[in-house]
């Protein structure tokens, strides 16, 4: 008979994949793929053992077809065929994960927490955070945000509550909230100073602290969720040239060939917390990693070298130290243009 020896839970994290699934057969052979809809993303032979056939690595499988289509979760069924049989798995919703969740609290996971490992985010002013979700299906989630602002003439701050639209979805489906300070003031109608917004939705909420110093550096990385996270850190920066490039000499001209001259960009943090540093540590430890430059466009790095100290002692200073290159070979150059005339403050020059 022949019989596929694994039966995950509705909703599971790829990493409660087990690293080897038995299929008993009385068959010389059996074929086992696995398949997501009408797709078949990895299919082998296999040949039992005391009529015991072991596929291995599922979870690799799993997790590079959600990560080379930027996929938060799917489908899969695992099916075993032989001359004679065949045999199928129920389809199941696994979810990227980088984590170690048990198997067990796929739904409950969901149902409690926000794709991200951060309980509490501090948020520049300025800046924005991406905040994602999974919606389970025919579940109807209450949204509001509640935001603490400290209006003009008040002695002390209160709390509003903006309302947002109820979520409802038939098929579990990836939400995203773009939290974004400067864009809550006009709804609030009010003149003064936002120090604090708690997103809700359902029964999660997650807190983001506003504060007015602006990063120094912002990076768009894919979390251990495979969702799109935001790193706005305050740090300095070095930045090296390394100069390597091959020289031809004929003619008594030399020229240059084969140049593989690059930036190399070092990074130390300023003082983070504990929980941050970690955070941090695990972001930057993705494949894909973009730099948000000043002019808006996003370029990919590639994270050449990370140093990270982690002390949970209450007077610890922990930073990150890091290094970066550009994936493609590129000198970036800035130039300031002359002030004049109209310009504060006034120099007497002209372009």
């Amino acid at each position: 008979m022949l019989t596929i020896r694994y039966s995950p839970q509705d909703f599971s994290f790829t990493s409660s994949i087990l690293d080897r699934i038995d299929i008993s057969t009385d068959a010389a052979s059996v074929i086992v793929a696995v398949q997501t809809g009408t797709s078949i993303i990895f299919e082998t032979e296999l040949f039992p053992y005391n009529k015991i056939a072991s596929l291995y690595d599922l979870r690799s499988i799993i997790e590079d077809f959600l990560a080379e289509r930027r996929l938060t979760h799917a489908n899969f069924v695992i099916t075993a065929d032989s001359n004679t049989e065949e045999a199928m798995t129920p389809e199941r919703t696994f979810i990227y994960s980088r984590l170690n969740i048990p198997y067990w609290s796929g739904a409950v996971y969901i149902q409690h927490h926000f794709l991200t490992t951060l309980s509490s985010f501090v948020l520049p002013r300025n800046a924005a955070q991406c905040l994602s979700f999974l919606a389970l299906p025919n579940k109807t989630l209450t949204c509001y945000t509640e935001c603490l602002i400290h209006a003009a003439g008040e002695p002390t701050p209160r709390v509003v509550r903006l309302e947002e639209n109820p979520i409802t979805y038939t098929a579990l489906r990836l939400c995203t909230v773009n939290v974004m300070p400067e864009l809550y003031m006009p709804r609030l109608n009010l003149i003064g100073k936002l120090l604090q917004v708690t997103v809700h939705r359902g029964d999660l909420a997650k807190t983001f602290y506003i504060t007015d110093r602006s990063p120094n550096l912002t990076l768009t990385v894919r979390n251990e969720f495979n969702c799109i996270e935001f790193i706005h850190l305050n740090c300095v920066t070095k930045r090296k040239l390394a100069l390597d490039r091959s020289t031809a000499t004929c003619l008594g001209l030399t020229t240059f060939y084969d140049d593989k001259s690059a930036y190399e960009h070092e990074v130390e943090t300023s003082m983070l917390s504990f929980e941050q540093a970690n955070h941090i540590s695990q972001l930057l430890l993705t494949n894909e990693i973009y730099i948000n430059e000043q002019s808006g466009v996003q370029q990919p790095i590639v994270i050449t070298d990370l140093t990270s100290e982690v002390s949970d002692a209450d007077n610890a200073t922990n930073s990150i130290k890091f290094k970066w290159k550009y994936a493609k070979q590129r000198f970036p150059a800035a130039s300031q243009l002359p002030l004049n005339i109209f310009d504060t403050p006034f120099h007497r020059t002209f372009d």
